[in-house]
């Protein structure tokens, strides 16, 4: 029962499982079917196919083949049967009798080419475009948008521009038109192998192995027109410019309109000259560098040398004609594309300047004048360099203008949008025309804060300079972001890296992430003293600016860290030991032995002990003395007797103015003495 089980839900995954599709490429490209008279022949590319000869049944037909004006064989071909050449094992094209009809004496015959692939595993981004080689026609096979399992595409013709959305793993084709009536199918084969969503897509491309896009039916019998021949002289130009591929001419003379169809270009170009009722008057082919004169009409055309442009399939053509014709001009529409890019999204506000692109180019086969470039200027931002308007008086089919350059300054972080480039200009006709190009979205202008760094340790209380006799150190550190707006101004993968000394270990590289502006980080941290020391810490702030560019700040001295221990002052006391009272004379006599000059050592002591020694006789002294005392004596008594004369003399004068009278009586002898004389009468 368990394996009866299991197959059925093997069963069941079975039918679940998504089938996916293969595609098939076709085998060959081919012509639309081509009906052929008799003697009529197909001109294509370098081979010539003519239908030559038929059975009285109608059952089969002999083919002519030629290669480059040279018959290669003949090919008797029954309906159904195919031929392969220039061979089945190296085939270019593959002839095949369709149907004959016996009626109308024409048989059907069809040409087809080998599908080869030329492109494998192409991939192609978004809006880029991938040209078939050199040789081929003017074809690109564009991305426009890729999807999960889908993807659509653009295929530019010289002619036309189609536009196909394909699945994975599925194909389409394109036809190129060749005349009016053949088609080749499918020139170009697109496999879109895979897609991813918005972003690209692979394919393989495949075109046929004989690619040739030039193609001519010869009739062996031609309508004849009422039209007479004229033998006037086509002399007079009346046309000189561009003629593209499939383009029709009209030529007015006489009354009589003429139209002259460019057919293929090439070192042979094809052209048909038709009536007014567009019926074929001639088809014939112009050498480049060269001319042909029509048989049917008044005109002569003349190819210039190099004049033929495979790329856009135009040449250039000069067109003479009698006197009196005229040419009406070709109005064609130019197709002017602007296109707006700039050099970056993302960019930093006073960084780098914003540079931006304007190409214009006219896609379309006519000209536009006075074209005039109106750039956008965006809010917030300021021109820098260039100007916001340019201008062109004309600008060519398939020619572009040279890119247009300026550059702007964001005065503001934020998002902002660049408006549409705004082109005018003038057709062909006349007619103002106005273009606009794409815009660009998106356009992101970020700043960096202003980051500071502070840090502290922790010792009771947090500041920038400690002192500590721990082991370790608690140590913090903030870092911060200037005010602005966190949405355009931050730094992102920050990383702190601690800048320590010998004497201090632990970790050194702290992540810290993004800061965004107005923030701040806190991180702390325990650190080991290795050593006594006074340890200075700095940091460095490694962090991504907002567009991942690298940036370093150094932050030096943030904070000090103090683990010497103070310094302990020892007083040492000297007890001083003197040499006793019976050793001192000794002890002096043996220091003043030492002295190179004893003497002012000797002085002091004896200014020290004399105050201590008795005093001895001095005789001089008392002598000198005794001497002093005897000249002072001696000098008051030489002035008593001076004083002494005096009044004796005085008294003798007086007593001489009385003669004769008797003397004095003894009592006043006596009265007559002085003090003074008493005392020196006692002594």
């Amino acid at each position: 029962m368990k394996r009866i089980a299991l197959m059925l839900i093997g069963l069941l995954l079975l039918s679940t499982a998504p089938v996916v599709k293969s595609i098939s490429v076709p085998e060959y490209a081919g012509l639309s079917l081509i009906e052929l008279g008799l003697k009529d022949s197909v001109v294509f590319g370098a081979y010539e196919i003519k239908f030559t000869d038929v059975d009285p049944n109608w059952t089969e037909a002999a083919l002519d083949i030629y290669e480059n004006g040279v018959k290669k064989e003949t090919a008797v071909l029954g309906l159904g049967d195919s031929y392969y050449c220039p061979s089945s094992t190296n085939t270019l094209l593959k002839l095949t009798l369709k149907w004959a009809r016996s009626d109308k004496k024409t048989i059907l015959v069809a040409i087809e080419s080998p599908l080869v692939k030329i492109a494998s595993d192409e991939k192609l981004n978004e809006g880029e475009a991938y040209a078939l080689p050199s040789g081929f026609p003017r074809i690109k096979i564009k991305l426009v948008d890729a999807y999960d399992t889908s993807a659509k595409f653009t295929v530019y013709l010289p002619y036309t521009t189609i536009t196909k959305t394909v699945n994975e793993n599925d194909g389409f084709g394109i036809t190129y038109q060749l005349t009016d009536d053949v088609s080749y199918y499918p020139y170009v084969f697109v496999v879109l192998k895979s897609s991813v969503n918005n972003e690209y897509a692979t394919v393989d491309i495949y075109v046929p192995k004989y690619a040739a896009t030039n193609l001519e039916i010869k009739r062996a019998t031609t309508e004849e027109t009422t039209t007479t021949e004229t033998t006037l002289e086509p002399t007079e130009l009346v046309y000189n410019d561009i003629l593209y591929v499939g383009e029709i001419l009209t030529i007015n003379y006489n009354s009589t309109v003429y139209k002259l169809r460019l057919n293929s270009i090439g070192y042979y170009s094809s052209l048909s000259l038709f009536n007014e009722n567009n019926t074929p008057l001639e088809t014939f082919r112009v050498k480049e560098g060269g001319s042909y004169t029509s048989k049917k009409a008044p005109i002569r055309i003349e190819i210039p040398p190099n004049s033929v442009d495979l790329v856009y399939n135009r040449t250039y053509i000069k067109i003479y004609a009698p006197s009196g014709a005229e040419v009406p001009p070709i109005i064609r529409e130019a197709k002017i594309k602007v296109d707006l890019s700039t050099n970056v999204k993302e960019m930093l506000l006073n960084g780098e300047e914003l540079i931006v692109f304007v190409n214009v180019e006219n896609q379309g086969r006519g000209k536009a004048f006075d074209v005039n470039v109106i750039a956008p200027l965006p809010n917030n931002f300021e021109l820098k360099s260039g100007i916001g308007t340019w201008s062109l008086k004309t600008l060519d089919a398939f020619t572009k203008m040279p890119v247009l350059v300026y550059t702007l300054k964001p005065t503001q972080v934020g998002k902002y949008d660049l408006g549409k480039v705004k082109v005018e200009y003038y057709n062909e006709a006349g007619q103002k025309k106005v273009v606009t190009s794409n815009e660009v979205r998106g356009i992101v202008v970020y700043s960096i804060p202003e980051i500071s760094l502070s840090a502290e340790a922790f010792n009771g209380t947090w500041s920038t300079y400690v002192t500590t006799q721990e082991k370790s150190v608690k140590l913090r550190f903030k870092i911060s972001a200037g005010k602005g707006n966190p949405e355009f101004e931050f730094i992102k993968n920050a990383t702190l890296e601690l800048i320590l000394p010998d004497s201090i270990d632990g970790e050194t590289t702290i992540k810290l992430g993004d800061i965004k502006a107005g923030e701040e980080k806190i991180v702390e941290g325990q650190y080991v003293i290795l050593k006594q020391a006074v340890s200075i810490i700095g940091a460095k702030l490694k962090y991504q600016d907002p567009l991942g560019n690298w940036h370093e700040k150094y932050f030096g001295n943030l904070l000090i860290v103090n683990s010497i221990p103070p310094k302990v002052i020892v007083e040492e006391k000297v007890q001083k030991v003197y040499p006793k009272p019976e050793e001192l004379p000794d002890y002096i006599k043996k220091t003043l032995d030492s002295l190179n000059n004893p003497t002012p050592l000797a002085q002091a002591i004896e200014n020290v002990t004399v105050n201590y020694l008795p005093k001895k006789l001095d005789y001089k002294t008392p002598l000198i003395v005794i001497l002093l005392i005897l000249v002072v004596a001696l000098g008051a008594a030489t002035v008593n007797y001076k004083n002494k004369y005096e009044i004796v003399k005085s008294k003798l004068e007086r007593r001489k103015k009385r003669p004769g009278g008797l003397p004095k009586k003894e009592e006043e002898e006596q009265e007559v003495k002085t003090p003074e004389v008493e005392k020196e009468e006692v002594l």
